[in-house]
């Protein structure tokens, strides 16, 4: 795929989001027509059912509409699709509806209908510890030796407040206990939380060194090469539905063996076997989307500051950004931008901390087999998509909500970009300090749970081609 080609293909899609601003435009010019704006109606009640679990304040919480108030008819249209927005985005319910029922005159009810997920999950653990699927499959083999299990606790809306508690106890690759534990709704007023999060592994083979932009790993049956533990809390703040406010502090500790530091003295920095040191992270949050795992219209804003050392060895300032916009188009289309800028200070790191594109959500599509480490940098990642299947899968189980389970299938085309800096290393890792881009097309799959798959179809700037999986990683 030439660069002309791609720069096409990333204007054409500019013109789509174009268009798609213009039509949110009109939408939004239909929701303020006069008619709809001076029409008021009072909301007598609120009716809430299905929830046996989860406290009736709770779902209260997320519905927008207040009992005895007025509202114009346009904000009682707006309010309905809102609340039931609100109430999916808690990952506490299968389903949700919200409408207006019993109008008469100048008066209605409101009523929410939601569908519980199952909360208690103790689940046998079985994963590949590679980036991503790809890479175990090409370079591995799909080696059971690089797989972590064990089992784990999954416990959600513990106390029927949307607290959750997770336990792992792991084995295999990583050897690895953690416990968390986050209560979102501690107070009356329900907009504190609290959390707290403990954990310790340790590995036999770890990655320490990056050479042409792929992975190097060492291993030795014989010790565990790396040791890691975390303790720390959080704290929370959410007035709202829309904005969410996170603090984090606690105590992060690493010790690689003797032949690592040889190998790369960098690795922890300056030479060391250990470091311990306190990390402090503020996290804000903007969500205003229809469905946050696989969002078709709306916006959110992730800004993100990491400090970790006060006066020792270890020094890093991070400031990360990620940005997303959704645009519905007609007969179920949809446009998709997302971006994401990441910033290291100072530039001089050791190695542990220089991971930037290739890891967790940061990638371009087309690009999974390598890894771009960096102090500097960021991507954007354009999409183009339409839903093509809506389907329920009837499962004969006599329940309300998993007699039927939903798919939604889309296809997409895409287009990504990105450059990450770095300078050290450069001569042995060509993708740094480039322009990179690739552009593809896929089919996703949507179902209940919050899962997500992605299958795929890249070109990279090399040329290279191939096919990938995802599974609810990336938000498009």
């Amino acid at each position: 795929m030439g660069f002309m080609r791609l720069l096409l293909i990333v204007v054409g899609l500019s013109m789509l989001t174009s268009w798609a601003w213009s039509q949110q435009q009109q939408e939004a010019m239909n929701q303020t027509d006069p008619l709809l704006q001076h029409s008021h109606a009072v909301v007598r009640n609120i009716l809430i059912n299905g929830n046996k679990k989860t406290k009736r304040y709770i779902v209260a919480r997320e519905i927008t509409f207040e009992k005895d108030s007025s509202y114009s008819v346009a904000d009682i249209l707006r309010g309905i699709q809102t609340s039931r927005q609100n109430l999916m985005n808690t990952a506490l319910f299968v389903d949700a509806t919200v409408n207006y029922i019993n109008w008469q005159n100048d008066s209605l009810d409101i009523n929410a209908e939601v569908k519980e997920r199952w909360y208690i999950f103790p689940l046998p653990y079985l994963k590949p510890v590679d980036r991503n699927l790809n890479v175990w499959l090409k370079d591995y083999n799909l080696s059971l030796d690089r797989v972590n299990y064990g089992m784990k606790l999954i416990v959600q809306n513990v106390t029927g407040r949307n607290d959750r508690l997770n336990a792992w106890l792991i084995g295999g690759y990583t050897e690895r206990f953690a416990l968390r534990y986050y209560n979102p709704f501690s107070d009356n007023s329900l907009r504190h939380g609290w959390g707290i999060d403990l954990s310790y592994s340790r590995n036999r083979e770890i990655n320490y060194n990056t050479l042409n932009n792929r992975q190097v790993f060492y291993k030795d049956p014989s010790q565990f090469l790396r040791k890691q533990y975390y303790f720390g809390g959080l704290y929370s703040y959410r007035k709202g539905s829309v904005v969410r406010h996170y603090l984090r502090a606690g105590v992060q500790g690493e010790e690689v063996a003797d032949t690592i530091v040889k190998m790369n003295p960098n690795y922890l920095g300056s030479g060391q076997k250990t470091v311990a040191y306190p990390e402090i992270r503020y996290t804000y949050q903007y969500f205003d989307l229809n469905y946050i795992p696989y969002p078709t219209r709306g916006s959110s804003v992730e800004i993100d500051l990491l400090r970790r050392g006060f006066g020792g060895k270890t020094d890093l300032t991070q400031l990360q950004l990620r940005y997303g916009q959704y645009f519905p188009l007609p007969k179920k289309f949809y446009v998709a931008i997302n971006a994401e800028a990441n910033l290291k200070l100072p530039f001089d790191q050791p190695f542990f901390n220089q991971q930037f594109l290739g890891y967790y959500e940061s990638f371009l599509r087309g690009m999974e087999y390598y890894v771009v480490d960096g102090v500097a940098g960021g991507f954007l990642r354009n999409t183009v998509g339409k839903e093509i299947i809506k389907y329920e899968l009837n499962t004969g189980l006599r329940s309300k909500a998993y007699g039927k389970i939903p798919f939604r299938i889309y296809i997409k085309g895409y287009a990504d970009m990105g450059y990450v800096y770095n300078k050290n290393n450069i001569n042995v890792n060509p993708l740094n300090n480039k322009f990179l881009y690739s552009g593809g097309l896929g089919i996703d799959i949507v179902t209940i749970y919050d899962v997500v798959l992605r299958f795929e179809y890249s070109i990279n700037q090399r040329g290279e081609r191939g096919f990938f999986i995802h599974r609810g990683e990336v938000r498009n």
